[in-house]
């Protein structure tokens, strides 16, 4: 794996190297060097989920999942700033980073289990394999020209890409919620039957995003 190349890095240039990810032309490097620093840092932060899990009552799953979204969060905002960081070395301070990342997550999670009313999810969502029928779509006919043409492009867009990125398109598209994650049982059935890690199913999100983006941008106003 290329990310592997990066091992030797210090984590200081894997986080510059991360920076990169919004630039199409160093995108590639960005996602291999967020694989080595995830790599780096994943079993110290799992254990320390799971610590504080146990503290706050939960299981090894809960926390595995908060070490998930604690890395999927740095990988969104990698803003680590050094000089304002009270660690000795650079390392030191990058754990402790993601420590302050981990507890917030689980004060969310907290939140979410003892605010039931504000989570929109029902817990019986499911992976999505294929695109709905949008043929009896009840809209008028000029409205259905133009969702079928947008329709089509959204599936040519995704095969330029694996199915696995489909099936991580349409199940974001049907039960992402603003403001909420995707239920944590509905992320582990897209790690285990995908047989991808979070991380990655962050990379093939915004890829498939980005392409759709991408295609509507080029064909859609023709």
């Amino acid at each position: 794996m290329a990310w592997q190349k990066l091992d030797s890095e210090t984590t200081e240039d894997l986080v510059t190297y991360i920076g990169w990810i919004g630039d199409p032309g160093m995108r590639e490097q960005g996602q291999d060097a967020f694989q080595a620093f995830c790599f780096r840092f994943q079993a110290d932060i799992v254990k320390k989920c799971r610590i504080i899990s146990r503290n706050r009552g939960y299981d090894k799953h809960v926390a595995d999942d908060i070490a998930q979204r604690t890395f999927e969060r740095f990988f969104k905002y990698p803003r680590f700033d050094f000089s304002k960081s009270k660690a000795k070395d650079y390392d030191t301070g990058i754990k402790l980073y993601l420590y302050r990342i981990a507890e917030n997550l689980f004060n969310d999670f907290y939140s979410e289990q003892h605010n039931p009313n504000s989570n929109p999810y029902e817990g019986d969502e499911d992976l999505v394999y294929e695109f709905p029928s949008i043929e009896n779509m009840s809209v008028k006919p000029e409205q259905l020209r133009v969702i079928k043409e947008k329709y089509e492009l959204v599936q040519k867009a995704l095969e330029r890409l694996s199915p696995k990125h489909k099936i991580i398109y349409l199940t974001y598209q049907q039960h992402a919620q603003q403001g909420f994650k995707l239920p944590r049982k509905l992320t582990e059935k897209l790690r285990t039957e995908l047989q991808l890690t979070q991380a990655t199913i962050q990379f093939y999100k915004k890829e498939a995003f980005d392409k759709i983006k991408e295609y509507l941008e080029i064909y859609g106003s023709k």
